[in-house]
């Protein structure tokens, strides 16, 4: 009994975490990077170039909780393609997600995408389940640095997982300085507030900060970047549940 009320904690844990959460760079259009992107798959179409990345977080400092991730992004005429891959769990239970992803800029101050998800769960002694979903989101500027997007994740409501909705604003207030908010509301429980702060003291060292309502959703975050070699290092920390430190490391091809 023990061991099947663990899983589903940790099922619970990783559908949550799997599931797009704005971060900084999410309302901006220079301020982006890979992963930024891929929260709204919008900003896809912002990318410049082919970009690679991989990104590794523990969550509460539990092996079993660990989630990789994989990901490519490439530019085309057509509009810019992404592929995904994350996997979380341990030997008793694993889930892996494969997705891919397209955004396509509607002029200058407009963007859109979408992006499928394919979900594998395989829990020891039960078996697998299969599950797909799609999200999709926009991008808007709506001054030279005021900037509005909306998300939306499983808007079909598929059971097994939470549709989430979120909207939010990004003003650059300098080259040096990004300022975001972000309302999240996911299907269950309340509303999430997010502020979110992003500072250059040298083109090369950037400071994130990231305060929210909900404690899931707070961290602190230090990058680095050297010509195309992107690495940033954060945590997050919950009250009762402990730090849950990641890194990325992102190359422009």
């Amino acid at each position: 009994m023990k061991s099947i009320v663990v899983t589903i904690c940790c099922t619970c844990w990783c559908i949550l975490t799997i599931c797009a959460q704005p971060t900084a760079g999410t309302y901006s259009k220079h301020h982006q990077r890979l992963f930024t992107a891929l929260q709204n798959q919008a900003a896809l179409g912002w990318l410049k170039s082919t970009t690679i990345g991989v990104n590794t977080e523990r969550r509460f400092l539990l092996n079993a909780l660990s989630i990789h991730t994989l990901a490519i992004a490439w530019p085309t005429h057509a509009g810019t393609f992404a592929g995904i891959l994350k996997q979380t769990g341990f030997r008793a239970w694993h889930e892996q997600l494969f997705a891919f992803a397209y955004s396509h800029n509607m002029g200058e101050k407009c963007s859109a995408g979408m992006q499928v998800n394919y979900f594998n769960t395989t829990t020891q002694g039960y078996g697998s389940t299969h599950t797909l979903t799609a999200e999709a989101g926009t991008l808007f500027q709506l001054s030279p640095r005021l900037f509005a997007g909306i998300h939306a994740f499983n808007p079909v409501n598929t059971p097994t997982l939470p549709a989430i909705l979120s909207a939010g604003l990004g003003y650059e207030a300098s080259d040096n300085l990004l300022l975001s908010t972000a309302l999240i509301q996911q299907e269950g429980i309340p509303p999430a507030l997010k502020v979110m702060c992003e500072y250059a003291f040298i083109p090369q060292f950037l400071l994130e900060l990231d305060w929210c309502n909900d404690p899931m959703q707070r961290n602190m975050a230090v990058s680095f970047e050297l010509k195309r070699l992107f690495i940033k290092v954060y945590a997050a920390h919950h009250p009762q549940l402990g730090f849950s430190p990641g890194t990325t490391v992102i190359w422009q091809v």
